[in-house]
């Protein structure tokens, strides 16, 4: 900053001057409003301030007066304390007319203000200053610092020149009906002021800030390039540029603003709002009305993005985006009305003789629209409807209801009107307390097959306390097909479960129920099982038993029931010991020795169909030890930017053989099989009623390698081998006696955009592939393509359930070839039979206010004895209003 030469007359102002002003009422007792006005620079004949602070002074309840004091000489009680021209060298400075009630703030001017000694009495006009209502003149704090006795003047600065030594004027009075009460002074923040220039002319009464005006008010912020408070009419007005920034992130942007001083009343010409969600309203005009409603004239309102950008067309080319700046000056869409109401108090924004139009056509027309304001999280009332079409129910509508219980309780209430089906009800219910929560959701209707028909999922959490917890899962149909015909999820089986849970230290408890509903065509519900009771509890030791082993307690009881077929209850348990280590050469090692027991009581066990005197009946009971080690040598390599490690593996299982027998009826280990994931795990079981019997000794070889970029690659291939044959294991398993299959897998990954995958089981005699899954995925968002090619031989299962062949394709691609479109497609071919099974595909579109998404599925399967065949669903979204399904 230059040095002021305070010897001869300065030039002209720069263009730019910067200055801010921070405007506030008096304390508490006060007679007026004190200030303090402290100059870095002095600005040329009748050019203003130059680089000005202007700062509320809580401490003189008077304007300044002749004061003196050795920091500011006989002269200094003008408006320039701090920084006084010297007595033999005034400048000819000119200042816009004070107000009176300036106060010299002895040192509050900026610290690298040169000081000047021997002051000179400067001569200052003072308008009277009407004070500037609550929300944009709150008192400073009682806190702020004072300067000395010496340099805080009891007056204001005389009203006309006088000599050094002429005695100071009174204060006028304070107002009562102007000056805030303590309390309020205490509430309101205070106004800061930024601009170019400040001035004030007393004949107009007229207070006004140009130039990047900046009013930050609270979390309130106006931009403009000019502003303007007039005293007499307590308003105020902002020309050019008008910018209003709401706590909440609500933005106005007008060319002219005119407001009461508190905010509360205002009128503003060529508004356009940008709503806290990104939503926007532009209107003609717009009016304030006590703070608590907007109405915009001629208005519109969308979601969409109605700015220039730089992101190139939304619309799909080869390239993706088109260079260049996207002009969408008109909406995809809009709402336009003569009249829109923002009701700040109620959150709504209301539209009166409204018309909804698409890419600028007109689609529907609504005398009346209400819709919640973004500021609301949840209201009771309607929602936006549903519109679709279906070869089952026909052409449909659904229109939902939203209800507020409480706090903690709400519900939706959709009733659907169907062209085909008649009506259907579609109620959900939620509840959160503070142990937990509950959801109910399902539908009725009067189905014309089945009569009064409905569906129920309901879930259910219990918090007990820091140990107990409980719960529930319910899924419930009138008949199999309900789901589907009315567009619910429909899952294979239907899962009932209650629960009642404990964790505490090193030990878990269970006590369950299940029930089941097969979905698929010709089932027989009467064979749906039903668990009931499953009691589960485990405890597992701290280190240091047995040379530093932990114990191990499982307990369970399970009981199953069938209105048709097998039906029995499971009482088992085992206790153990475990421990897992590593010898001083690097052999890690896990050892684990168990001794089980099970008790069975059944009936119908391995019944023939027809036969309802096969089964048997009765009760199986079984006692047997168990052992288990792992053995595994870990070696590294590490290299130039990678890492190799090679880890030989052996597991050897003991059991005693022959503990499979079929009058155990087999519920929990269906699908036995031998792949890399149960290779060295010792056991190809899944539950307790089968059991890897026998000797088997699992061997093999892993390895990886790790790249310093993030590559990798893994490998690994095994073997087993059994000391004793088991029926429990068909041959087509790969593990009977003697050796196993070869199985293992092999992953590459060179980059996060590629990764290949093998999976195999090769037959120990010839090599050739019983088990092969191979494929891979590839791409980024951009692009990105998958696939996988599946492969079994025929196998034997347990009793009659023998799979046969299966051989097919997966594909699929899918693509981001925008920034607002994407694209996918893929299919499922079976191989073994020369069909289809499945084909989907897909074209989606979507930005910031609309989605439209198109989506095709043909279906070669048949459910509930009907070929579902193709589906083409074209689904219209407009953000914030509602959603089109055809």
């Amino acid at each position: 900053m230059p040095r002021v030469d305070w010897g001869r007359p300065r030039p002209a102002a720069p263009a730019r001057i910067a200055a801010w002003i921070l405007v506030g009422a008096a304390a508490a007792g006060a007679a007026d409003p004190a200030w303090a006005l402290s100059a870095r620079d002095l600005a040329g004949p009748g050019q203003g301030f130059r680089d000005v602070d202007l700062r509320a002074d809580p401490r003189s309840g008077a304007g300044s007066g002749a004061g003196s004091g050795a920091g500011s000489g006989a002269g200094s009680g003008g408006v320039l304390g701090g920084l006084s021209p010297p007595r033999d060298a005034v400048p000819e400075v000119r200042l816009s007319p004070v107000p009176e009630t300036l106060a010299p703030a002895g040192r509050s001017g900026l610290p690298a203000t040169p000081r000047v000694s021997t002051p000179a009495r400067m001569a200052v006009p003072t308008p009277r200053l009407r004070p500037v209502p609550d929300t944009l003149a709150p008192a400073l704090p009682a806190s702020s610092p004072a300067s000395s006795p010496a340099s805080s003047p009891a007056g204001p600065p005389p009203a006309r020149p006088v000599a050094a030594d002429a005695p100071a004027e009174p204060p006028p009075p304070a107002s009562p009906a102007t000056t805030p009460a303590p309390q309020d002074a205490e509430r309101a923040a205070p106004t800061l002021i930024r601009a170019d220039e400040l001035r004030y002319e007393r004949d107009l009464g007229l207070y006004s800030a140009r130039g990047n005006v900046e009013l930050t008010n609270g979390p309130r912020v106006v931009l403009a390039d000019m502003v303007a408070y007039n005293e007499r009419t307590d308003t105020l007005t902002a020309n050019g540029n008008v910018r209003v920034v709401e706590a909440d992130g609500t933005t106005y942007f007008a060319n002219y603003v005119e407001l009461s001083a508190d905010f509360k009343d205002g009128f503003v010409r060529d508004m356009s709002v940008l709503l806290a969600d990104r939503s926007r309203i532009a209107a003609v005009y717009a009016t304030r009305t006590e703070g608590e409603r907007k109405d915009f004239w001629k208005g519109v309102y969308t979601p969409c993005d109605t700015c220039p950008t730089s992101e190139g067309s939304p619309w799909p080319t080869v390239s993706g985006n088109r260079e260049g700046t996207r002009e969408r000056m008109r909406p995809l869409w809009q709402i336009r009305a003569a009249h829109v109401t923002h009701d700040e108090v109620a959150r709504d924004i209301i539209y009166r003789d409204a018309t909804l139009e698409v890419f600028g056509i007109p689609v529907a027309y609504t005398p009346y629209l209400s819709q919640p304001d973004p500021t609301v999280y949840r209201r009771s009332g309607l929602l936006s409807p549903i519109f679709g079409a279906d070869d089952r129910m026909g052409f449909w509508t659904e229109v939902p209801y939203y209800a507020i219980l409480n706090d903690q309780q709400d519900a939706t209430l959709a009733v659907r009107g169907m062209s085909d089906e008649g009506w259907l009800l579609h109620p959900e219910y939620r509840v959160r307390f503070a142990e937990g929560e509950l959801f109910f959701n399902g539908s009725l209707t009067d189905d014309g097959e089945e009569g009064l028909s409905g569906h129920l999922d309901s879930r259910g959490r219990w918090h007990i306390n820091d140990v107990w917890r409980a719960g529930f899962d319910s899924e419930l149909s009138a008949f199999d097909g309900y789901r589907d015909r009315y567009g619910f999820p429909r899952p294979t089986w239907l899962t009932n479960r209650g629960y009642v849970e404990a964790f505490a230290d090193r030990s878990y408890a269970a006590l369950e129920g299940f029930a089941y509903d097969d979905t698929r065509v010709d089932r027989d519900d009467d064979e749906n099982p039903l668990v009931l009771p499953l009691m589960t509890y485990a405890y597992e030791s701290a280190p240091g038993v047995l040379g530093g082993g932990r114990a191990l307690l499982d307990a369970s009881v399970q009981g199953i029931h069938r209105a048709d077929g097998a039906s029995g209850t499971r009482v088992s348990g085992s206790v153990g010991w475990t421990r897992p280590g590593a010898t001083s050469w690097g052999l890690a090692y896990d050892l684990e020795a168990r001794l089980n027991t099970d008790l069975y009581w059944v009936e119908d066990a391995n019944q023939v169909a027809g036969d309802p005197d096969s089964g048997f009946d009765g009760t199986v009971a079984r006692a047997y030890p168990s052992a288990r080690a792992r053995l595994r040598y870990p070696m590294v390599r590490v290299g130039a930017g990678h890492r190799q490690v090679l880890e030989p593996l052996v597991t050897v299982a003991m059991t005693p053989p022959d503990l499979n027998t079929k009058r155990i009826p087999n519920e929990d280990s269906l699908d036995p099989r031998l792949d890399h994931t149960t290779l060295f795990t010792g056991d190809r079981t899944a539950g307790r009623d089968r059991v890897d019997d026998g000797v088997s000794v699992n061997y093999g070889l892993r390895w990886s390698y790790l790249d310093d970029g993030g590559g990798s690659v893994s490998a690994q291939f095994g073997q087993a081998w059994r000391a004793f044959d088991s029926d429990f294991f068909p041959s087509r398993t790969g593990y009977g006696d003697g050796l196993s299959d070869y199985v293992g897998s092999l992953d590459i990954r060179p980059t996060d955009t590629l990764d290949l995958f093998y999976r195999f089981r090769l037959d120990r005699d010839d090599l050739s592939p019983n088990t092969t899954v191979l494929g891979f995925r590839a791409g980024t968002a951009a692009l990105n393509v998958g696939g996988t090619y599946v492969s079994t031989a025929d196998r034997e299962g347990d009793g009659d359930d023998d799979l046969p062949r299966r051989e097919e394709i997966v594909a699929s691609v899918g693509t981001a070839f925008s920034r607002y479109w994407n694209a996918y497609a893929g299919g499922r071919y079976n191989l073994a039979d020369d069909r289809a099974v499945d084909l989907w595909g897909g074209l989606t579109y979507e930005d910031e206010c609309l989605i439209l998404a198109l989506d095709y599925t043909s279906s070669y399967n048949e459910v509930n004895g009907e070929d579902r065949g193709d589906s083409v669903v074209l689904r219209i979204t407009l953000k914030t209003l509602g959603e089109l399904s055809f």
